[in-house]
């Protein structure tokens, strides 16, 4: 009798296994209907990618597995943030099931792998890509970490807070930084101290450290302003 009752239960887990298993693979089908008719309408760009997640079915439906094959289609040939896919199996005995997923649409964003103080210089060890929904990321973020290397915050910053064009300076104020004065093919270097905080493309004031003379230049790279004359 035991034996009996141990061998009712092993086949009650099993039987309970394979159903869950099935429903798994309707998920992952349904996911990669809308994966594929997403390519097919958009292009993805080069820091972005696509997250697809079903909704997990009601376990108190029983789904046979499919003989002839599932076939399904996106309701409305439309990516919505919820997309409704309708699954059917037509076996002797048919049946349809309608699945709801999840879109969302990842985009890249630098983020300080740790809190981090004013004044600290991002690096390769403090700095770290992440990919996060797309309406998460505001105008103003990067987007490579390489661009923000040697840049100083100018405030602090708590693990895994996006780095924003506001929070960091690229030539900051007493910053020793290089001058370039072009003029029609002529270049001359110069040194100099930045007067106030800039970012690449932003202007700045800096103090000739020979001439004492105070210019207004452009930042065009780390600790680097351009002036013209």
């Amino acid at each position: 009798m035991i034996r009996f009752v141990f061998l009712f239960l092993s086949l009650a887990c099993s039987y309970s296994f394979a159903e869950a298993n099935y429903r798994k693979e309707l998920e992952n089908f349904a996911q990669s209907l809308v994966f594929d008719k997403y390519h097919s309408l958009y292009e993805l760009q080069d820091d972005e990618r696509l997250s697809v997640k079903s909704a997990p079915l009601d376990k108190r439906i029983n789904y046979p597995e499919c003989i002839t094959g599932l076939t399904g289609e996106v309701i409305k040939n439309s990516i919505k943030s919820t997309t409704s896919v309708k699954v059917t199996c037509a076996d002797e005995t048919p049946w349809t099931t309608y699945l709801r997923v999840r879109v969302k649409l990842l985009k890249q964003a630098v983020v300080v792998s740790r809190s981090l103080s004013k004044g600290q210089v991002l690096n390769s060890e403090n700095i770290a890509i992440v990919y996060m929904s797309k309406s998460q990321i505001r105008n103003g973020s990067f987007s490579s970490l390489e661009n923000l290397y040697g840049a100083r915050l100018k405030r602090n910053l708590n693990s895994n807070k996006i780095i924003k064009n506001r929070d960091v300076c690229y030539v900051c104020t007493g910053d020793k930084v290089t001058i370039k004065a072009t003029k029609t093919g002529l270049s001359i270097k110069a040194s100099g101290i930045a007067l106030s905080d800039a970012n690449i493309g932003g202007t700045v004031r800096v103090k000739n450290s020979r001439t004492k003379r105070i210019v207004v230049g452009t930042v065009s790279n780390l600790k680097e302003v351009k002036i013209s004359f």
